[in-house]
Order: C-alpha cells, then sequence, then structure tokens
C-alpha cells in the first residue's frame, strides 16, 4: 500500500490514490464544482517521493454557477514505477 501524504488537502477533499499498470501511471481522485475546473500537476518525482498538485480553477470574472460537486480521476505518468515512494498531495487554487 502507497503511503499518502494528504495534509495540505482541504478538509472534505477526496483522498484517493492509486497506481495502474507496471506501475509508472498514477492515479487521483480530485474535487471541482460549479464553474471551477480541476487538473492535476507532477511537481516532483525522485528517488524518494512523488509530489502532485491538486488545482483547482476558478473563472476569473465571477458569474453565476452551479452548486454540484464532481469527483473527476486524473492519471500522471512516472518516469519509473511508484514502489515504495510516498506521494504528497497539495493543493492549490487559481483563477483562469
Amino acid at each position: 500500500m502507497t503511503k499518502v501524504d494528504s495534509a495540505k488537502l482541504p478538509e472534505a477533499y477526496p483522498r484517493k490514490v492509486w497506481t495502474e499498470g507496471d506501475g509508472t501511471r498514477v492515479g487521483v481522485t480530485a474535487q471541482e464544482g460549479g464553474c471551477s475546473r480541476a487538473s492535476v500537476e507532477l511537481t516532483e518525482q525522485s528517488t524518494d517521493k512523488v509530489v502532485l498538485t491538486l488545482v483547482e480553477t476558478s473563472p476569473k470574472v465571477e458569474q453565476m454557477c452551479t452548486m454540484d460537486i464532481r469527483y473527476p480521476t486524473f492519471t500522471v505518468t512516472l518516469n519509473a514505477p511508484l514502489a515504495e515512494r510516498p506521494v504528497t498531495l497539495d493543493y492549490q487554487q487559481r483563477k483562469a
């Protein structure tokens, strides 16, 4: 089981991380709602750890948006299998 450090995520944010195939593909569940859109960035990959930044991007100009919450899934491809490396989940909010 992969060790996940999710301390930087908002309290109710999903914390699901998994590997696919030979372990070079890492999946993560993000959260978006209304007019915001989620994405994931592979911020760091070293022999010691992998850092994924979950980004929630909102429109630059405020507008009327629905109040729904969605949980899209994303995958990133690593240079080498994840193996026993821990995954750190970081979080950023941005304006488009």
